[in-house]
């Protein structure tokens, strides 16, 4: 089902969870300004035509080793038929931003053009860039000023941020398991999930209809579990992963979804988590 992101220390294991909240997750501010953000692409988008991706715009909170994060995502139409998907978070050390931008085929599918990422930590800069050359059948990597790489690229490729874009599609369509070919630093990876249960959970908006997925992995110490809201486009709604003494957390704070407020249930006497 999911790709991830980088966050927050100038490790590799911490660059691995970045691109998994901020997969999952991430305009940088705080959330009255993530919250501005969110009525200004409701106004905007009320006079566009109706889109075939559903655009949003979320704003999150996380935990990330203790630390708390303030973390925005959204997916927005940047002209007719070019799309954006990005996920940018921050804190008092640093910040992170993680975006794609892609477009459809005929049929529908997600075909993506180009992926970049890009953190500063104390001071400290760190970026990459995934350019997707389809006509040559090509995929450009740079990472700052080292040389570049390639990789041949085959149909149903995608990347970080597209393959959690897919992995809800898959869900509307009703799938239970998942597997996706991921380039992730220019390297070709599998990411595979499936359907755990369905669930209403208690969020900070309220109870939500969610179906929650984990990652497959061989790697026993290594959890990766993520909550969808199933009547609100699969919105990521929480994340928890941990490896070992590790643990990193993620909850949706609001959202709006094609000029919608996401609202929670009616009182309910079912079971909430």
């Amino acid at each position: 089902m999911v790709q991830p992101s980088n966050i927050f220390a100038i490790t590799a294991h911490n660059m691995g969870l970045t691109k998994l909240l901020l997969p999952l997750l991430l305009v940088i501010g705080s959330s009255a300004f993530g919250n501005q953000l969110s009525s200004q692409t409701a106004s905007q988008n009320s006079s566009q035509p109706e889109s075939p991706i559903n655009l949003y715009h979320a704003n999150y909170s996380a935990k990330f080793s203790g630390l708390n994060i303030q973390a925005v995502q959204k997916l927005e139409e940047i002209e007719p038929g070019v799309y954006r998907e990005s996920l940018s978070a921050k804190n008092f050390i640093g910040k992170v931003k993680e975006q794609s931008t892609f477009t459809l085929t005929p049929d529908q599918q997600l075909s993506p053009t180009q992926y970049s990422y890009k953190r500063s930590v104390f001071g400290r800069d760190r970026s990459e860039v995934q350019s997707f050359d389809w006509q040559n059948s090509l995929v450009q990597y740079k990472k700052e000023d080292s040389a570049n790489s390639q990789l041949d690229l085959e149909t149903g490729y995608l990347d970080m941020i597209t393959h959690r874009l897919q992995l809800r599609r898959d869900l509307n369509a009703g799938k239970q398991v998942f597997s996706y070919p991921v380039i992730s630093r220019g390297k070709l990876k599998q990411y595979d999930y499936r359907v755990v249960s369905k669930q209403i959970l208690q969020t900070a908006i309220g109870p939500l209809n969610t179906v929650k997925v984990e990652r497959v992995t061989d790697d026993d110490k290594k959890k990766v579990n993520v909550w969808l809201a199933c009547d609100w486009d699969y919105l990521i709604v929480k994340l928890e992963q941990s490896k070992g003494k590790d643990s990193h957390y993620l909850e949706l704070l609001d959202a709006v979804i094609n000029n919608k407020k996401l609202t929670p249930l009616a009182k309910t006497d079912e079971k909430q988590l």
